[in-house]
This record gives structure tokens, C-alpha cells and sequence, in this order.
């Protein structure tokens, strides 16, 4: 039962690190120290190891060997990557779904919710734009699929609201596309789904990767 619930006190930390860096109170570069975060959350040092190495590991924070983790700080090159990785996995669970014509109805969902936030913050259609990604992957119902997928949700999470934060895509937009390709599953047509979902991704991307090195240049 104790160890339960020391479990259940690190998630709690992670979870709340994770709140913290998508809404931006944590910007990137930001040190965080086990010393620091264990007095914050008043909880015992490993406890704040172990949150710190879960977002190490899920791409949310940096960490060279025995120095401070920070808050990751996303490059065009990084945005660039994160994209393509997903585009693999998804454009492929796309061409299965439209073999079947197969619409996933969490998928149908998610982006109703993103159509109804259409005059709502743009930082607000984050969570409904990942799940309906996430729909298309686990639609596949290949556990080993969405666990491959799920390791990249925190870096997916963290491009995307870097996206939404500078308004780089009009949640009509988003919205709008995310319709066309399930009709394009639906019809069957997975040649025309695959090529709608590269595009919809490489403009984010595309865009992402242009801002964040004006960004650096901008630093520089």
C-alpha cells in the first residue's frame, strides 16, 4: 500500500509539471531542481527525482549528465523530427482506417469539440486536436501501436501548443481539414486520406519550424 502510494504522489507531480509547461508558467530553458520541486510540492526528494527523470524521458525536459533539468527548449530541427515521427505512424493507421472505411467515432468527436471552440483560445483546441489524432492510432487496436504513439504525446503536446500559442493555424482551419480526412476514410479513399493528412501535418510543421528559428534569431 505505501509503495501505491508513492505512485500515486509522483504522477500527481508529473501531472501537474506537465499542466505547468503546456500553459507556458514553466517557459523553456526554466531550471528545475529536485530540491526546489520536493519543497514546492512538499514531497520527499525521490519523489521529485523520479517526476523529473518521467519528463526527461517523455521529451517534456533536457538533461545532460549530472546537470540541472530545464523545460525543453524546442528547435526547428525538433519540431521538424516530432512531426515526421507522427506522420509515420499516423498516415499509416489512416490508409488501414480508409481500407475499411472505417471511421472512428472518438475521432468524429473530438472534432466537433474542436468546431464548437472555433471563437474560444486557440491554446484550447489543444487537447481536442491530440485526441483526434490520437482516435485515428488507437483505432488500429495494436496495444504496441498506441504505446509507440503514446511516447510521443508529451513532444506532439508540447509542438502543438507552441502552434496554438503564436496562432500559427485558425482552429477553423484545423477543424475544416480534420472533416475532409475523415470523409476521405470514409469514402475509402486512402491514397487521397494519406496525402491530406502529410499535407495537414507539414504546414504545421512547416510553420512551427519557421517560428521557432525567428525565435532564436530574434535571441540571438
Amino acid at each position: 500500500m505505501a509503495r501505491l502510494g508513492v505512485v500515486s504522489v509522483v504522477q500527481a507531480v508529473i501531472q501537474d509539471l506537465r499542466k505547468r509547461i503546456f500553459r507556458g508558467d514553466l517557459v523553456p530553458g526554466t531550471a528545475l531542481r529536485e530540491v526546489d520541486l520536493a519543497a514546492h510540492y512538499e514531497v520527499a526528494r525521490p519523489t521529485a527525482k523520479a517526476a523529473l527523470e518521467n519528463l526527461v524521458a517523455s521529451g517534456l525536459l533536457s538533461r545532460n549528465a549530472h546537470q540541472t533539468a530545464r523545460v525543453r527548449v524546442l528547435s526547428a530541427s525538433d519540431a521538424r523530427d516530432v512531426y515526421r515521427t507522427r506522420g509515420l505512424i499516423e498516415a499509416e493507421a489512416v490508409r488501414l482506417l480508409a481500407a475499411e472505411a472505417r471511421v472512428p467515432e472518438a475521432a468524429i468527436e473530438a472534432n466537433r469539440e474542436i468546431t464548437a471552440l472555433q471563437d474560444a483560445s486557440p491554446l484550447q483546441i489543444v487537447d481536442p486536436d491530440i485526441r483526434f489524432h490520437s482516435a485515428l492510432v488507437n483505432a488500429l487496436d495494436s496495444a504496441r501501436i498506441s504505446a509507440m504513439y503514446e511516447q510521443l504525446t508529451g513532444e506532439i503536446r508540447l509542438c502543438m501548443s507552441r502552434v496554438q500559442d503564436a496562432t500559427l493555424l485558425s482552429t477553423e482551419r484545423i477543424a475544416t481539414e480534420h472533416a475532409r480526412l475523415l470523409e476521405l476514410i470514409s469514402a475509402g479513399d486512402a491514397a487521397g486520406a494519406v496525402t491530406l493528412l502529410s499535407e495537414h501535418l507539414s504546414n504545421a510543421s512547416t510553420r512551427l519550424a519557421a517560428h521557432l528559428e525567428d525565435l532564436r534569431g530574434t535571441e540571438n
